[in-house]
């Protein structure tokens, strides 16, 4: 069984590619398309193109989520961000997700695989498409949070976050530091999250400034926050989310962000 694992990092992608077209991702169950069509789609036409297709046995395929799509990214490389070897011929390009802006109906989630980051555009826009099948995300209005005093358990990924961060920006060594020596509710092993765990945090429901869900992260303002991934295309640079648009972007390691832990 293939696997793109690479050394060092929190939780790893494990994928089986051993049924031709598709390619299983061990880590969150999900079945995707290896190689798409390249072929730019309005959202419309991407979701169609979607559902009327046939490959490996299976008719029940779909647009993926943000965080679906997310998921698959690869920050060590770039143009395209991804695993190449796993998906082969994807376009540096942006991709199609199913998941519309709160804020502007007519509008949708995209992920860019050039650099490696989600933000919205307007449907009517032709984007490329690769599709999933497997379990459907959980409704927006499903609680999944278990809430305590200093964390928040996730319970759809099982990650634990530090509920309230510091209120000082730091830069990113600093940072890593910082997270590396916290201790909450008698647990040591804090870390700083890798960008696509981060975007687990957006709420995509949100329709003003922080995205996030307030009750979970109280005190979050709507600035960036550092995340682990080093950009790939220089070490001085590492990724961060904003959480006032819900979007990644990546920025020298010098400057100083906000940090929220994760273990």
């Amino acid at each position: 069984m293939p696997n793109s694992a690479l050394p060092g990092l929190p939780n790893p992608h494990k994928y089986d590619t051993n049924v031709q077209g598709v390619a299983l991702d061990r880590v969150t169950g999900l079945m995707w398309e290896r190689s798409p069509p390249q072929k730019f789609l309005t959202f419309e036409d991407a979701q169609r193109k979607c559902d009327d297709l046939t490959l490996a046995g299976h008719d029940d395929w779909r647009l993926p989520s943000r965080i679906e799509l997310v998921s698959i990214l690869d920050l060590t490389h770039i143009q395209p961000s991804i695993d190449s070897a796993i998906f082969p011929n994807t376009q540096n390009d942006w991709y199609w997700t199913s998941s519309v802006a709160a804020a502007n109906p007519a509008a949708a989630w995209y992920v860019y695989f050039y650099f490696g980051y989600p933000k919205t555009d307007d449907k009517t826009n032709q984007f490329s498409v690769r599709c999933v099948r497997g379990t459907r995300p959980a409704p927006a209005t499903t609680a999944h949070y278990e809430i305590k005093a200093d964390e928040v358990r996730d319970v759809a990924t099982g990650l634990l976050w530090q509920r309230k961060p510091p209120a000082k920006p730091l830069q990113f060594e600093a940072a890593g530091a910082y997270c590396g020596s916290l201790k909450l509710g008698g647990k040591k092993g804090w870390r700083i999250p890798t960008l696509p765990e981060l975007l687990t945090l957006i709420d995509e429901r949100a329709l003003t400034s922080p995205m996030v869900d307030r009750a979970a992260f109280p005190e979050t303002p709507g600035e960036p926050f550092w995340s682990s991934s080093k950009f790939g295309n220089g070490p001085d640079r590492a990724w961060y989310v904003r959480f006032d648009q819900g979007t990644g972007l990546y920025g020298r390691i010098i400057e100083p962000f906000l940090v929220r832990c994760v273990r």
